[in-house]
């Protein structure tokens, strides 16, 4: 069945609506684009000087990364002048449909109430200590993922176009990151929940691209995000200050409040990130428990899954042992993702869901944290300076050809490097 006109304004309005939130956190990427870390010196630069078809089967970090490269592409056949805005756009596009999936009619079984499902949306939109992955294509992979993960737990699609939507989606992401691997389990859970055909036919989607990832991961000799790391500094101590500061707390009030407390509190108590840590886990563990919510476990599950690999090998640089940098302010958001919207979603959750009035009480407590706190605090995110990108494609644009010319991207100091030819595109 096609769908209804009124359905597909009603959907691009919506994507529109969450879109418009979106730039509103970060007006320069779209009024004063340039290119962010590998967006430019991996996923443009690669396709400049490589040629398409080459940089698309080129693996990054040891697995595909085949939207990247596919934006990479479509940014050197638009022109370097425009690069950084197609990048951001694809970017944006991604990251504004996955709330927009969320409040469609293919989740009121699964989040009764559009209030609801709109309360969902607007915390994954505004959730604090966030903003490395706000929309930059290199980061687009975990909000696939995410779309991902929403399609795997979804009923089961009716229409050929939302089967065709469900197919597309597991498909290019599980070809965009590793977080098939971590979704496949997810999936084989979901499809033993609901025993439904389409189920078979999403594990099936989620499967293949794992194989190809994990063969990838796994095939690459000297990669160093294979195997356990020796010198990590893990502990369970570690651990549970990382889920207190970063999660618990960083995931409330926001990166800044975070630093704060990081430099008062946490140096007068060292006990203090440990325990709410310690209480934080406590709390998500009861609520796996104790829920009847099918999706508030699965995105536990998953959220539980992707920390895990993440601390097994993170890439981060600074002085001090890995899992003493991600402790640290501003460091490492990426891999706290999931695990700051599956604690907030079970704050909602426990909000308007849990049995328990004392715990509703709390939870709506901190959701007021927040609200008057949080939110506001992270919402307009760090401007990067201006590194007069027009003038930097002038002098690319006058270089001789065959010459190497060097960029400079944000965040600094960052750089990329290009050759000047004389048609920019090539497919091979």
């Amino acid at each position: 069945m096609p769908p209804r006109p009124r359905s597909l304004a009603a959907a691009c309005l919506t994507i529109a609506a969450f879109a418009a939130l979106i730039v509103a956190r970060n007006p320069d990427a779209l009024f004063t684009p340039q290119f962010w870390a590998e967006d430019g010196c991996e996923w443009y630069a690669r396709a400049h000087n490589s040629g398409a078809l080459r940089s698309l089967v080129q693996p990054f970090g040891g697995y595909l990364q085949t939207y990247p490269r596919l934006v990479g592409i479509l940014s050197v056949a638009l022109g370097l002048r425009h690069a950084p805005l197609v990048m951001a756009l694809c970017a944006l596009a991604v990251q504004a449909i996955v709330p927009a999936f969320l409040m469609s009619s293919r989740f009121e079984s699964v989040v009764p109430g559009r209030l609801r499902r709109l309360a969902l949306a607007l915390v994954l939109l505004t959730a604090p200590n966030l903003y490395e992955v706000h929309l930059n294509v290199s980061n687009s992979h975990v909000h696939l993922a995410l779309l991902a993960f929403l399609v795997v737990i979804a009923p089961p699609a009716a229409s050929r176009g939302w089967r065709a939507f469900d197919v597309g989606v597991l498909l290019l992401s599980g070809v965009s990151g590793p977080f098939c691997v971590l979704l496949l389990p997810v999936a084989v859970v979901a499809w033993l929940h609901d025993r439904e055909r389409w189920s078979r036919v999403r594990l099936l989607c989620v499967l293949v691209p794992a194989l190809v990832q994990l063969r990838l991961l796994y095939g690459v000799p000297g990669s160093s995000r294979i195997g356990w790391q020796p010198d990590l500094g893990a502990s369970l101590v570690g651990l549970l200050e990382i889920l207190g500061g970063q999660i618990f707390v960083g995931g409330l009030v926001g990166v800044d409040a975070y630093a704060r407390l990081h430099e008062t509190a946490w140096g007068g108590h060292a006990w203090l990130p440990a325990v709410l840590g310690a209480l934080g886990l406590a709390f998500l563990v009861r609520a796996v428990l104790v829920t009847r919510s099918f999706a508030l476990r699965a995105l536990l599950m998953f959220a539980g899954l992707h920390l895990a690999a993440a601390l097994r090998s993170p890439l981060i640089f600074g002085e001090g042992r890995p899992w003493e940098l991600l402790q640290r302010p501003y460091a490492g958001m990426r891999y706290y993702y999931f695990s700051i919207l599956a604690y907030l979603a079970t704050l909602l959750w426990t909000a308007v869901a849990d049995r328990s009035r004392a715990l509703r009480v709390v939870a709506c407590g901190l959701l007021a944290v927040l609200l008057v706190t949080g939110i506001p605090a992270d919402f307009a995110l760090p401007r990067q300076p201006d590194l007069r990108f027009a003038e930097q494609v002038a002098r690319f644009e006058a270089a001789p050809l065959r010459e190497r010319v060097e960029l400079r991207i944000t965040p600094p100091p960052w750089t990329m490097t290009i050759v000047k030819r004389r048609r920019s595109f090539r497919w091979w």
